[in-house]
């Protein structure tokens, strides 16, 4: 639904521990659909969620994991289910 995220992270120190989060808001109140190839506005959106932080799945590493390749948040799952018992 959503494309993947990749970040290349630098600067840390390489034998700290760092949990990396990803916060994720909406840009505005509409609902998008996919429709011949691009997304097009298709109404009003539900009212926002309480704010979330997605950990990702390496959490926590050192600085040097982080650092040695891109980070990447592929496999993230969303729901607007607030009482989704399996952490999406």
């Amino acid at each position: 639904m959503f494309p993947s995220y990749k970040v290349k992270v630098t600067g840390m120190n390489p034998k700290t521990k760092y949990i990396l989060l990803i916060d994720i808001v909406p840009a505005d109140d509409h609902r998008y659909k996919f429709c011949d190839n691009k997304w097009m506005v298709a109404g009003k959106a539900e009212p926002a969620m309480p704010g979330r932080l997605y950990v990702h799945p390496d959490s926590p590493a050192t600085g040097a994991h982080w650092m040695r390749q891109l980070v990447s948040f592929q496999k993230l799952k969303l729901t607007n289910n607030h009482l989704d018992p399996f952490g999406h």
